[in-house]
C-alpha cells in the first residue's frame, strides 16, 4: 500500500491498524484499513476515489478545498485515514519533505463544513475524540462514560441499555486509558 501511495504512513496509525481488529472506537470511529477484509473501506480506495472526485470537475475539487487531495506527483494534499458514523472525515494533510509522524490532522464534521486542522499525531487525535470531552467539535466523550472499542463482529448495540454497559466505568474487564 505505501509503495502505491508513494510515501510511508504514520507509525502510529499502523500501531493502531496492528492492535485494534476492524471495528470502530466507541463505536463512533474506524480506520480505513489497507485492505477490504470484514467488509471495511480500503483505504486505498478512498484515496482512490478522492482522486477521481477531484479529477472530475471544478465542484470535485472544490470538496477538498484549499486543500486538495495528495497524489505522488502532486503535494502536499489530504490523504483520509478515517471515517465516523456521522459522517465526518479525518485526513492526514501529506506533506512528503516532512515525516509521516510529524502530518496534522484535518478534519470536518461533514462535507461542506470548515476543516479543522491539529498538530498532533493520528493516536492523539483518536484518543482525544474518545475520551476529552473539551476536544470540540469532535469529541463523542460523554463523562463518566468511558471510550470503548466495538469490533465489526460485535452487534452494534440495539438498545440504551447495551449502550450504557459497554462504556460503563464499572464495568468489569474494562480497559483503562
Amino acid at each position: 500500500m505505501e509503495a502505491e501511495l508513494g510515501v510511508a504512513l504514520p507509525a502510529d496509525f499502523k500501531e493502531l491498524s496492528r492492535r485494534f481488529v476492524p471495528g470502530a472506537f466507541s463505536g463512533y470511529l474506524s480506520l480505513l484499513r489497507p485492505t477490504d477484509d470484514h467488509f471495511e473501506t480500503p483505504l486505498l480506495s478512498m484515496w482512490h476515489g478522492g482522486r477521481q472526485v477531484a479529477g472530475q470537475d471544478e465542484s470535485g475539487a472544490q470538496i477538498f478545498e484549499p486543500y486538495g487531495i495528495y497524489g505522488p506527483d502532486a503535494e502536499p494534499g489530504l490523504l483520509q485515514w478515517a471515517t465516523d458514523i456521522s459522517e465526518g472525515d479525518h485526513f492526514w494533510l501529506v506533506d512528503r519533505s516532512a515525516e509521516p509522524d510529524r502530518w496534522p490532522v484535518v478534519s470536518r464534521r461533514e462535507a461542506g463544513e470548515s476543516w479543522h486542522q491539529f498538530d498532533m499525531s493520528t493516536a492523539e487525535f483518536v484518543y482525544r475524540m474518545i475520551a476529552d470531552p473539551e476536544f470540540k467539535p469532535f469529541t463523542v466523550a460523554n463523562p463518566p462514560r468511558l471510550p470503548f472499542y466495538l469490533p465489526h463482529w460485535a452487534p452494534y448495540p440495539p438498545s440504551v441499555e447495551e449502550w450504557e454497559a459497554l462504556s460503563n466505568p464499572n464495568r468489569e474487564g474494562r480497559t483503562r486509558w
